[in-house]
């Protein structure tokens, strides 16, 4: 009889407990990246009354008579099973889908979380607002480079911090040139290129078919028409610059006309020396100069000035320039009779020769290999380049697997860290710490740390939390059978105690 008095107590309070573990889960229904927990129950080894015999002489085997002494509580399990992703929006809410935790430290001790809910601190570092712990990771160098390798740094993202300005050396282009252009047909567009000072300048870059299924690339333009003085008479030392673009080598003409002493040079000095004509009604002769070998970005130098050292005429007066041939050495794309690009003979490049105290000369590789050559209209466009202007980091973006990329004022985008994840081999075996946060334990295993989306480690989702794990339709379910168990183990009791009653009025 105390037997099921004791077998009933063990019930009833290990019931209880079950009923504390499910009274946790349904308060944590809306705790970020909660994780439930079971309750396994076990019985507690009986005693025998009597032993199990072997079949023997004709008789079968008999059964061991067992009365048990109870019920124990075998463990709590947490189950990691993947809670649902909520929208949030946030730029610093991150969530793991699949498995791994964040690791957080207060400095002293590292401790995991998959509560992604994180925010910048007023020091520039991604930080828990609510333990204040910071995130951990590794810090990029100035050259964007992670180096997953060395010890774990808290992740900051420093904004306002600068960026300096980068000069142009390749610039990638892209498109088709038209395979039915006739030979001396050219198709140009005009980009930017930045200098080191972070200073944009305008480049034309031409593309001439010279053959059949061959292009030449030069630096140049059409033939260009400088702007006339107009009727109006120029003073002594009056003059008119104009600007022609893009000149490639070769020779360069320029036709004066009108009344007067006319002094004609060009800045920088392409023609040595200027040539200075007497005043007469009939057009000048030709000036003549040679462009020297890589062509001249007029778009960076003065260009042409005409200047007039006495009084002119009321006659218009007006220069321009024509391009001479075009040169032997120009660079060549070659494509296959399929429209294929083939090579580049030379290499394609040019020099820029700022006058703003960036250096100089500078040298821009251009990478043509995307190009083809089919019918239809040619298009030019660049892809892509290297070079941009100083900058300010104004936000930034983290990928899935966990690489944090600054976002800066003048466009450009720079790896600045890289956020760790730990992974381990039993989950399961995790001791809670409190604040949604975890500890490992001689039968988690040591965190196996790494970056996201590597290892069998989940990859990182922004501007989303995940959500609890607990179900509550199964919780309210364990409710009903919890208060069942302690109810029956309570009768057990109620009915055990009458049972004495009754054996004690025997003697009355």
């Amino acid at each position: 009889m105390m037997r099921a008095l004791f077998s009933a107590i063990s019930g009833m309070r290990n019931h209880m407990s079950f009923m504390d573990v499910v009274g946790n889960n349904i308060a944590n229904v809306n705790t970020i990246a909660f994780k439930s927990s079971r309750v396994n129950f076990q019985d507690i080894l009986g005693q025998t009354l009597k032993g199990a015999n072997s079949a023997q002489n004709g008789r079968g085997g008999t059964n061991p008579a067992q009365i048990g002494l109870g019920m124990t509580m075998g463990g709590i399990d947490t189950l990691m099973s993947q809670g649902s992703l909520q929208t949030t929006g946030k730029l610093t809410d991150f969530a793991i889908q699949g498995d791994g935790f964040f690791v957080v430290s207060d400095g002293t001790r590292n401790y995991f979380t998959r509560d992604g809910g994180f925010d910048i601190g007023i020091d520039g570092g991604l930080v828990n607002p609510n333990t204040g712990l910071r995130v951990m990771g590794w810090a990029a160098n100035s050259s964007g480079v992670v180096d997953t390798q060395a010890p774990l740094t808290k992740i900051d993202i420093p904004f306002g911090t600068r960026v300096n300005a980068q000069s142009s050396s390749k610039m990638d282009f892209a498109g088709n040139l038209d395979a039915s252009a006739a030979i001396g047909t050219s198709v140009a567009t005009t980009v930017t290129a930045y200098d080191s000072l972070g200073i944009s300048n305008s480049v034309r870059v031409a593309m001439t078919k010279v053959a059949a299924n061959a292009w030449a690339v030069t630096n140049n333009a059409s033939s260009i028409t400088g702007a006339a003085f107009g009727a109006t008479p120029l003073g002594a030392g009056s003059s008119i610059t104009g600007s022609p673009n893009d000149l490639r080598p070769g020779t360069w003409d320029i036709a004066l006309t009108g009344t007067g002493a006319i002094t004609a040079q060009f800045t920088p000095a392409l023609f040595t020396p200027p040539n200075t004509f007497a005043a007469g009604a009939a057009p000048e002769p030709l000036i003549t100069g040679t462009i020297p070998a890589g062509g001249v970005n007029t778009t960076l130098v003065p260009g042409l000035t005409i200047t007039a050292p006495t009084v002119l005429g009321v006659a218009t007066t007006q220069f321009t320039t024509g391009l001479g041939a075009a040169p032997a050495t120009a660079t060549a794309i070659s494509f296959t009779t399929g429209g294929q690009f083939v090579s580049t003979n030379p290499a394609v490049s040019i020099s820029l020769t700022p006058t703003n105290g960036a250096t100089s000369p500078q040298a821009i590789t251009l990478n043509v290999s995307s190009f083809s050559q089919f019918a239809g209209q040619s298009q030019v466009s660049l892809t892509n380049q290297d070079g941009f202007p100083a900058g300010a980091l104004v936000s930034f973006a983290v990928g899935s697997s966990g690489e944090i990329s600054g976002i800066y004022s003048n466009g450009a985008n720079r790896v600045i860290g890289q956020l760790a994840m730990a992974g381990f081999v039993n989950p399961g075996g995790l001791m809670r710490a409190g604040q949604n946060l975890w500890t490992s334990s001689a039968n988690s295993g040591d965190p196996l740390l790494g970056t996201p989306n590597t290892g069998g480690r989940g990859t990182v989702t922004t501007g989303t939390l995940e959500t609890s794990n607990v179900d509550l339709a199964q919780q309210f379910t364990n409710v009903i059978i919890a208060q069942r168990g302690f109810q029956s183990s309570s009768r057990v009791i109620t009915a055990s105690d009458q049972m004495l009653q009754d054996l004690v009025n025997i003697i009355r």
